[in-house]
């Protein structure tokens, strides 16, 4: 480093940062229940406390216990895609009942209207895919003791049902 140059400070994250945080989708297998034409799987963990890295930061930021609690029930929206798409065949239902047990948890209601659905469906019963990524909005805060950065003022904004999520305790089934 030249004798003129100052080491700059990190940057303060004092906004809130979009993140898809991927995880298994777990649910219990003799609760799965039809209603109303929809496929329920019941309790699904959609995010446990940890160090996850999302798809569009790729670097860890720390979810804890006390975050998660306090953001079990803050959802804007509850929509459940494929593969994070945002398109119109890839909303395939959506997430009721979330609540906080040992991470966030919910139902999921996939609606077999259309083939995507049904064929997610197919493929969720067949143990294919067995994982769930959330979306969510967080302020992102650094600590510079531990040099990590925490996920604070969380909102979520949906949930995708995907092939390998951040994750790794939280699945379908």
């Amino acid at each position: 480093m030249k004798k003129n140059q100052e080491k700059k400070p990190k940057k303060e994250l004092n906004q809130k940062q979009n993140h898809k945080i991927t995880v298994k989708l777990d649910y219990n297998k003799k609760i799965i229940e039809k209603d109303g034409g929809a496929r329920i799987y019941r309790d699904c963990v959609l995010l446990t406390p940890g160090a996850w890295s999302d798809s569009t930061g790729m670097s860890a930021i720390e979810y804890t216990e006390t975050e998660l609690r306090r953001a079990a029930g803050n959802w804007s929206s509850n929509f459940l895609n494929l593969d994070h798409r945002w398109d119109v065949l890839s909303r395939i239902g959506h997430v009721e009942n979330t609540h906080w047990n040992d991470g966030v948890r919910g139902d999921l209601y996939i609606y077999p209207i259309t083939q995507n659905a049904r064929d997610a469906i197919s493929l969720i019963d067949a143990d294919m895919i067995n994982e769930l990524s959330v979306e969510l909005m967080s302020r992102d805060v650094w600590k510079s003791e531990d040099e990590k950065r925490y996920a604070t003022d969380i909102e979520f904004v949906g949930t995708a049902v995907v092939v390998m999520g951040a994750c790794r305790e939280t699945r379908i089934k």
